[in-house]
C-alpha cells in the first residue's frame, strides 16, 4: 500500500515536471519558428494535464468535460479560419462556463454583494481591451463579452473566498484567476491588436500557469471534500 501510494507520488512529479518541459519547449519552438515541433508541444498541453488529473483527482467529469472544451477551443483558433473562431469562441466559453460551475458552491447569500462589487473592475477592463478589437470579433462579439463575465466572476469569487478563508485552496484559486485575466486580455492584443513575440510568450506561460494552479485547487477541493465525507 505504502510502496503504491509513493510510485503515484513519482508518477505524479514525473508529470508535473513534464508539463512544464512541455511548456518551456512550446515557447522555444514557438520563438524559433520550429512548427511541427511547436505543434506537437502545443497540443500535448491539455492531454498532459488530463493525465494528471486523472491520477490525482477524484475524477469531477465537469472538470474533464472543460479541458476536452479548452482543447476544442484551441484547435479551432488554431486554424484561423474566421467561421471556426466563432466555434472556437463558443467552446471556450464552455469551459469558462464549466469551471464557474465549478466554483459556484463557494457563492453564499454573505458572500454576494462582495463578489459582485470584486469583479466589477475586471468586467470594466475586459469591455475596454474587448472594445479594442470590436471590428476583428465580429458575429462573435457577444460571445466575448459573456466570457469576459464569466471570467470576472471567477475572479471576484477567488478574491472573496481567499480574503474570507486565507487557506491554500484559496491562495490556488487566487492566482489561477489572476493569470485568467491577464492572458485572456494578452490574448486580444496579440491576436487582434498589436502582434508581438513578447505578449505570445506571456500567453503562453499564463496559460500553461493558469490551467496547472486551477488543477491545484481541484485536487485540494477534492481532498478537502473526501476528508469531510470520511
Amino acid at each position: 500500500m505504502i510502496k503504491a501510494f509513493l510510485k503515484n507520488k513519482d508518477v505524479v512529479k514525473t508529470l508535473i515536471l513534464v508539463y512544464f518541459l512541455n511548456l518551456v519547449f512550446y515557447s522555444i519552438c514557438s520563438f524559433l519558428k520550429f512548427t511541427s515541433a511547436e505543434t506537437v508541444f502545443w497540443f500535448s498541453r491539455i492531454p498532459l494535464l488530463l493525465i494528471l488529473y486523472l491520477i490525482t483527482g477524484r475524477k469531477s467529469i465537469i472538470y474533464i468535460t472543460s479541458l476536452l472544451l479548452y482543447q476544442t477551443a484551441s484547435i479551432l483558433f488554431s486554424t484561423g479560419n474566421q467561421d471556426l473562431f466563432i466555434y472556437g469562441s463558443i467552446s471556450s466559453v464552455g469551459y469558462k462556463f464549466l469551471l464557474l460551475l465549478i466554483l459556484l458552491p463557494l457563492i453564499t447569500k454573505e458572500n454576494r454583494l462582495a463578489i459582485s462589487l470584486a469583479c466589477l473592475p475586471f468586467f470594466v477592463l475586459f469591455l475596454y481591451i474587448i472594445e479594442l478589437v470590436l471590428h476583428s470579433l465580429g458575429e462573435s462579439l457577444f460571445i466575448w463579452i459573456l466570457n469576459a463575465l464569466i471570467t470576472s466572476i471567477i475572479g471576484g469569487i477567488a478574491i472573496i473566498h481567499y480574503i474570507n478563508n486565507y487557506d491554500l485552496k484559496g491562495y490556488w484559486l487566487l492566482i489561477s484567476s489572476i493569470l485568467f485575466i491577464i492572458q485572456i486580455g494578452a490574448f486580444f492584443i496579440n491576436k487582434f491588436y498589436i502582434k508581438s513575440e513578447a505578449i505570445y510568450q506571456m500567453v503562453i506561460f499564463f496559460y500553461g500557469l493558469s490551467h496547472f494552479t486551477f488543477y491545484k485547487f481541484m485536487i485540494l477541493k477534492e481532498q478537502e471534500r473526501f476528508n469531510v465525507s470520511t
